[in-house]
């Protein structure tokens, strides 16, 4: 499979682009340039909690079938790619202005900004502020060719097929307390309908219980800024969010792979299949709906 290394980010089977779906990682980094360890007032270990714990390899059949891909390698501690190039907390930079900055949303007021500030139990990450051109370093290198590129794929991709779909890939934690009924395993987001045509997240739905498993839409995730940036069923773009049990495919730590990763990796391999064929296959239709 070829690939191309990109700052921080690897991509994936895009030279030929003979497949209309393309699905990115943007949580599961795991390379920490020192600057962090040198701010934190937590341990190392702590901000762990922070990545989609091994996500990337829940790719290895996706992969394996051709399908285009998106990697992170480097840390949500670093800057959260689901997060928009303004949702900086500005008491987390040195001279930033807050009147430059649109008023904070619910995730950065729980301290999951565009650079994370906080852990629930655990408090604030850093011992003091980041430096604004260091923050802004971080978009131009980091964040902003990230978004670029994916938003460039999906042109390419919209112009040769008349569609495209984004399938953005996550993790969570078991969900244990749900109002009625079992917790779900996968929980699929499409911002109730404003990223993509039902007819994907149904078709998800449908194909994650024929495989014994239990799937939710839009509760407790419905999607953030990947989703809201990329997706535009209107103009036949669709984007979709999938967030997975990490107790499928880690250990009871939920720290590393078990020996079920294989198995999720296959069903994940099936449904991006499903997706696919679903969108070549009625990207007339759903532009028409």
């Amino acid at each position: 499979m070829e690939f191309i290394e990109n700052g921080g980010f690897a991509v994936y089977g895009c030279p030929s682009l003979s497949i209309p779906l393309l699905v990115s990682v943007p949580h599961a980094g795991r390379e920490y340039p020192d600057i962090l360890f040198r701010s934190l007032r937590l341990s190392r270990e702590s901000l762990v909690r922070l990545e989609d714990r091994y996500a990337d390899l829940l790719l290895r059949k996706i992969i394996g079938f051709g399908f285009p891909a998106i990697v992170a390698h480097s840390a949500r501690a670093w800057i959260d790619l689901n997060r928009a190039e303004s949702d900086i907390d500005v008491e987390m930079v040195r001279n930033a202005v807050a009147a430059d900055y649109p008023p904070p949303g619910a995730k950065q007021r729980g301290g999951l900004g565009l650079i994370p500030r906080r852990l629930s139990d655990g408090g604030d990450i850093w011992k003091g502020q980041f430096e604004l051109d260091d923050i802004q370093g971080r978009i131009a290198s980091f964040h902003k060719p990230y978004h670029e590129t994916i938003g460039d794929i999906l042109q390419q991709m919209h112009k040769k097929f008349g569609i495209a779909l984004l399938l953005d890939l996550h993790s969570m934690p078991p969900i244990r307390n749900v109002p009625q009924g079992d917790p779900p395993h996968f929980v699929i987001g499409d911002r109730f309908g404003q990223s993509s045509s039902s007819v994907f997240s149904e078709l998800l739905i449908q194909q994650i219980q024929l495989a014994g498993y239990r799937a939710a839409l839009n509760h407790p995730y419905s999607g953030e800024h990947i989703l809201q940036r990329h997706g535009s069923p209107k103009r036949n773009i669709h984007a979709l969010q999938l967030e997975v049990d990490r107790s499928l495919y880690l250990d009871s730590t939920l720290r590393e792979p078990s020996i079920l990763l294989p198995s999720i990796t296959i069903l994940l391999g099936n449904l991006v299949r499903a997706l696919s064929d679903q969108a070549l296959g009625s990207a007339t239709l759903i532009a028409a709906e």
